[in-house]
């Protein structure tokens, strides 16, 4: 089973990373955006439950003072529709790009106790607040947020 994990700064952190892509965003001549929030995520596949999901997103994953974390199963991967002052990039690694993140959170699962993970992918996911179109988004994240030559992006309103 893939489990998705995303590990965001509560409400009352400062998101720093955020804070800079809005700056690097003005830095390009971009206007309309409001706000930045930055989320790291994981996926973990393996023979795990729900139960070790939240084990690993407490103990290993988030920092319980400053961060929240949220999973779900990852099987299908739908992007949900919103708001449309909201945007969403999200930025992976391409097959078969190493994952030095990921390497880390598998040693990190072994050395929890949790042995039946094969795998454990990372990426960033960018929620963008302001009044956007596609091609300003694709400039964004072509310009600022991904590598085309090691990373994806995927954009969606909401």
């Amino acid at each position: 089973m893939k489990w998705k994990i995303e590990v965001s700064y509560k409400p009352e952190t400062p998101d720093a990373i955020g804070q800079g892509i809005l700056q690097d965003i003005a830095d390009l001549g971009l206007t309309g955006v409001e706000s930045v929030h930055t989320v790291q995520i994981y996926w973990i596949e393996g023979d795990i439950n729900s139960h070790t999901i939240e084990r690993i997103g407490a103990e290993l994953l988030a920092d319980p003072v400053t961060q929240n974390y949220v999973y779900s199963r990852s099987d299908n991967h739908t992007p949900k529709q919103g708001d449309g002052s909201v945007w969403t990039i999200e930025v992976r690694l391409k097959p078969g790009v190493t994952d030095a993140v990921g390497d880390s959170v598998l040693k990190g699962l072994r050395d929890m106790g949790v042995p039946d993970v094969q795998t454990a992918q990372t990426g960033q996911k960018y929620r963008i607040h302001g009044d956007l179109d596609q091609p300003k988004l694709e400039m964004i994240a072509q310009q600022l947020l991904a590598n085309d030559v090691i990373q994806i992006f995927e954009i969606w309103q909401g």
